[in-house]
């Protein structure tokens, strides 16, 4: 898990500075011991009232709130997940998929409890405290397609640990959506919400099949100690592109050749798996002797009688490198023809 530890201090501090609306408190980012300077330093961005967020990469985003405006937003967003939910649960009505909507409901009463607790401390007006503290956080969540078969997944998880009488709420939720025979299949799990000084929560959701494919993980983690807040984090997925493979040839033609004279035979080549173009390298008995999608032989008789078996060797290699080989066992009957056998002039002896 990534820790975020400068985030701990943020939490505090934001606490014990009163802050009710970000949109007030720009004039004291100015000062440049301010916790909120360092979080727009860090790349966080006020989105309004109460809200910071910021984008670790693509389909990716940290949340920041504090303060009734700041968690009001945080019930809208719950709210459009339990749309999700329903949605996904009226497509394929699962077990799993109740028990995901019944925890998350929990999720939303808990976040408007904490709507009225901010509500009550802006309303005290409590001034800075002392309150020597540390907590120690660890999130982490990740929604992405497998890449060891076609699928998808969501991995959320959430921790909260607290030296001092700090009580926090961590809530997990997983998700992930594929296509199967033509028709939607998704798993869902959630952890919690659970609350206490010491609190943990994972949520794995995985599932092999086809487009169209999504997955969805979120974290959170809410202080209702001083003046609330609360920190998630959020990533999608809407992929879930083919594996890959190592090209795999197959070479097409004769396994024997009888030869009077002069023969020529020609085999060729097909191929499966890995990323076209493709490179060829075809073998006889170990030596390279062609580089196309096709491989031509010439075998001509020679003084006496033979019958001899020869490897015919194939690799391929795709455009990612990847190679695949495979081969093919070539008998050859030649029938003496009294004269000699040469070298150049198109006559070969095997």
């Amino acid at each position: 898990m990534t820790k975020r530890s400068f985030l701990a201090p943020a939490l505090i501090c934001l606490s014990l500075l009163g802050v009710a609306r970000l949109g007030l408190a720009q004039e004291d980012a100015k000062v440049s011991n301010d916790v909120l300077t360092t979080m727009l330093d860090q790349g966080w961005r006020i989105v309004q009232d109460g809200v910071l967020q910021r984008e670790l990469r693509s389909g990716e985003v940290e949340s920041f709130v504090f303060g009734a405006p700041g968690f009001t937003w945080k019930l809208r967003d719950l709210q459009q997940q339990l749309q999700r939910l329903q949605k996904a649960f009226r497509a394929d009505p699962t077990a799993e998929l109740r028990n995901a909507i019944a925890n998350h409901r929990k999720e939303i009463a808990n976040t408007r409890r904490m709507i009225e607790i901010a509500r009550a401390a802006d309303a005290r007006e409590e001034g800075p405290g002392k309150v020597s503290c540390a907590i120690n956080f660890a999130y982490d969540a990740s929604a992405s397609y497998l890449t060891s078969s076609q699928g998808t997944f969501g991995n959320a998880s959430a921790s909260f640990s607290s030296n001092c009488a700090f009580s926090g709420e961590v809530y997990a939720y997983a998700q992930a959506s594929v296509t199967v025979n033509g028709g939607p299949t998704t798993k869902t799990l959630t952890d919690g919400p659970r609350s206490g000084a010491s609190v943990s929560a994972s949520a794995f959701a995985s599932l092999n099949g086809g487009p169209t494919c999504d997955s969805y993980a979120y974290a959170s983690m809410t202080s209702n100690s001083l003046n609330p807040s609360s920190y998630s984090i959020a990533s999608t997925n809407s992929q879930c592109p083919p594996v890959v493979t190592n090209p795999s040839p197959a070479i097409n033609g004769t396994n024997y050749i009888y030869v009077s004279g002069c023969v020529t035979t020609t085999w060729t080549s097909s191929v499966s798996g890995g990323t076209a173009p493709y490179t060829y390298q075809w073998t006889w008995n170990g030596a390279a002797v062609g580089t196309g999608t096709s491989y031509s032989r010439t075998i001509c008789s020679g003084l006496n009688y033979s019958y001899t078996t020869n490897t015919l060797g194939l690799t391929v290699t795709d455009s990612g490198s990847r190679t695949g080989s495979t081969s093919k066992s070539v008998d050859v009957e030649k029938e003496g023809s009294g004269s000699s056998c040469f070298a150049g002039g198109g006559q070969v002896c095997p």
